[in-house]
């Protein structure tokens, strides 16, 4: 296969229209051949196709660029489209006309595609889709219809330019993704895809249909001339959170997707191996998730300490997970290496690649960024200098699921006209699908899976705002810590709040916790009212059937003896839901007296300082007035001293007074009231007059 000139890496690749994007991406799959003797010669019906239907004797060659661009979604950059009309020349589908233009022959015009027929189908499947999905948002997400009054085509196929990585590959451009383009939409078209691949298969298929076109598509950007040669030679490094998916410390949903490239890379011959420090670095996050759970609670926002606390894992779970790494990798066919010494033959500037690094990625600790560092000038030594561009043949690379790191890697090597040091694990599950898209069916659909699991997680700083929240609410008494670390590590927490904010963590308020926890409860014991009521409807009906039994005296006592039975199991099966239900309503009193409790006793505290300040002033009064007293040699002038000591004694015998008498404790007693309303109110109790 031929490669890309050098000139064509720095055009700008992929550029999607995005009404016609998913379109273009299906009729490329539709089209796609794999037998086909050269790559590049898959995109030859779309030059053909605009060729025959321009109605013109010829048409430039930049013109067909804008028109494939325009019509499909597709941009294909000038150099690729001048390398594949020198091939339909040779071929005799087409003739040059000059330098810069090219006319179709009556070969070409009988080996066009009727592409245009193509493209009605998929536009009729396309406007079917957005239907339904204007149905899924107002039957399942009403709050937030006002989203349906923006151009839902084009939604959805911006949604797949930030979210599917494989439809653009910016993996391989190394372009970091988005975070503040989703404008809302990005949640409801993740639940959506989801909700196609659980329950609506033909339409999910159209999807995915568009994703392996994508896919296709976005491999243009690289010299395609080694598509054919073996992987033998080349060493796909691991970084750590695609070892933490490979691991499924993740969850299913990721582990699935990187278990399909590995497995596919391992099929093409490629070397999986990863290095020492980054499973220390594996280690390391596994030890911090134990000490969390064994704490009991944390407001860590990773994803590993997410999937753990809401699968249940104990810390004993998490030390056993730790000692397994090792063999786990092994099983995975993952070989753990050490780094290359040989950094003075073929080292490279590490100051300046953390230099950039720092600039393009947040870290939240050093250690990792200095791992990073170490992973990229380690593959880059593994290289020995190699320059290729070729995947096949630049010996190693780092994969990533950090697109913002991959970016850096991007930007450093761009310079030297090499393959990147490093590339997103959904670029290279592109390019491995194309080498052999027959045999790897399922790779698009996970990866596309996974995206829209992505999708639908909140981001760092949306969790982190809303932990905000929650320790606001505990430090408050208006959850307890039993309630305060349900918020946190609940799957309906995350669930909710990407609901009510659709990611958006300005949305975050100090209702959201409570708004959390209220739909927990409501989900604890709507399935218990909902059996109680079909309970109670069975009972009636069975009452019914015993009372117009059969006038077979036999018959009638028989089915009344088997309805009574059937009545008494259900009536126990009625008080055990009722005092089930019961249940969470005394832990609501409860949990109300005790807020009652440390409110009188928060009011009891101060009433009691408040005392112990009124005796000591009075005290002091008193001795005051005794000394002054005392020094006075005419009896005339101990009448105001007389008067403040006994004012003084008095105050101290008031504040010894009963109840009834006591001032202080009326006082006590109305702010414990205050106190107690305030952190009801909190908590989410309803104030009784």
């Amino acid at each position: 296969m031929e490669s890309l000139d050098s000139a064509g890496d720095s055009e700008e690749i992929l550029l999607v229209t995005p009404a016609s994007a998913l379109i273009g991406y299906a009729v490329l799959r539709a089209n796609y051949n794999a037998e086909a003797p050269s790559y590049l010669d898959n995109f030859q019906p779309f030059i053909l196709s605009v060729l025959a239907r321009s109605g013109k004797p010829f048409l430039e060659k930049s013109l067909i660029s804008e028109i494939i661009h325009d019509e499909f979604g597709i941009s294909i950059p000038s150099l690729v489209v001048g390398k594949l009309i020198r091939r339909t020349n040779r071929a005799g589908l087409t003739t040059a006309i000059g330098q810069d233009a090219v006319a179709i022959t009556d070969e070409g015009l009988k080996s066009a595609p009727a592409i245009s027929e193509e493209v009605k189908l998929y536009e009729r499947k396309q406007q079917e889709l957005v239907e339904h999905f204007r149905t899924f948002v107002e039957n399942s997400y009403p709050n937030h219809v006002d989203f349906l009054l923006e151009d839902l085509g084009q939604a959805l196929a911006e949604y797949f330019d930030r979210q599917a990585v494989p439809l653009l590959n910016e993996g391989l451009r190394g372009r970091a993704r988005s975070t503040d383009d989703g404008h809302g939409l990005d949640f409801l078209v993740s639940a959506f895809v989801s909700r196609l691949a659980q329950s609506d298969q033909a339409r999910f298929a159209y999807v995915v249909e568009a994703a392996k076109g994508a896919m296709l598509a976005s491999v243009l950007v690289l010299d395609t001339s080694g598509l054919s040669e073996s992987l033998s030679q080349l060493s796909l490094v691991l970084d750590t959170p695609v070892m933490m998916d490979a691991l499924g410390f993740h969850g299913p949903i990721p582990e699935a997707a990187a278990a399909q490239v590995l497995t596919l890379a391992r099929n093409q011959g490629a070397k999986l191996v990863t290095f020492e420090h980054s499973v220390g670095e594996v280690q390391g996050i596994l030890e911090s998730i134990e000490a969390s759970l064994r704490r009991g609670s944390s407001r860590s926002t990773a994803a590993g300490y997410l999937h753990f606390a809401e699968t249940g894992k104990t810390p004993v779970d998490l030390a056993v997970h730790r000692g397994q790494v090792s063999s786990k990798l092994k099983d995975l066919g993952v070989k753990v290496i050490a780094r290359p010494d040989n950094y003075y033959d073929h080292g490279l500037d590490e100051g300046q690649l953390e230099d950039l690094i720092q600039k393009k990625v947040r870290y939240w600790q050093d250690a990792t960024r200095v791992n990073d560092v170490m992973s990229l000038s380690s593959v880059h030594r593994l290289r020995h200098g190699t320059r290729d561009k070729s995947l096949e043949r630049c010996r190693a690379v780092l994969v990533s699921s950090n697109t913002s790191l991959v970016a850096a890697a991007v930007q450093f090597e761009r310079a030297r006209a090499g393959f990147p040091l490093a590339i997103t694990i959904e670029a290279l599950a592109s390019i491995l699908w194309v080498r052999t898209p027959a045999a790897a069916s399922d790779v698009p659909k996970q990866v596309l899976l996974a995206a829209a699991y992505a999708g639908m997680q909140p981001s760092v700083s949306l969790w982190s705002r809303y932990l905000d929240e929650v320790e606001k609410l505990e430090k408050s008494d208006a959850v307890t810590t039993d309630e305060a670390i349900i918020l946190r590590s609940s799957p309906v927490s995350r669930e909710t709040i990407m609901e009510e904010t659709l990611g958006d963590p300005d949305a975050i308020t100090a209702e959201s916790p409570k708004e959390v926890l209220s739909r927990i409860k409501s989900e604890a014991t709507a399935p218990l009212i909902d059996q109680l009521s079909e309970l109670s409807q069975r009972n009636n009906e069975i009452s019914q059937v015993a009372d117009h039994a059969s006038a077979d005296w036999l018959t009638q006592v028989k089915a009344r003896e088997e309805a009574e039975n059937q009545v008494r199991d259900l009536e126990e099966n009625k008080t055990a839901l009722e005092a089930r239900i019961q249940s969470i309503k005394d832990e609501d009193e409860s949990r109300r007296n005790r807020i009652l409790e440390n409110a009188q006793l928060k009011a009891k505290i101060r009433r009691r300082r408040i005392a112990l300040t009124v005796r000591l002033v009075a005290v002091l009064i008193v001795l005051g007035a005794l000394v002054y007293f005392l020094t006075l040699s005419a009896p005339e002038g101990k009448t105001g001293a007389t008067i403040v000591g006994v004012a003084g004694f008095l105050s101290i015998i008031g504040s010894f007074l009963p109840k009834d008498f006591n001032l202080l404790d009326r006082w006590e007693r109305r702010h414990a009231d205050r106190i107690a309303k305030r952190l009801l109110a909190n908590a989410g109790f309803e104030l009784t007059a």
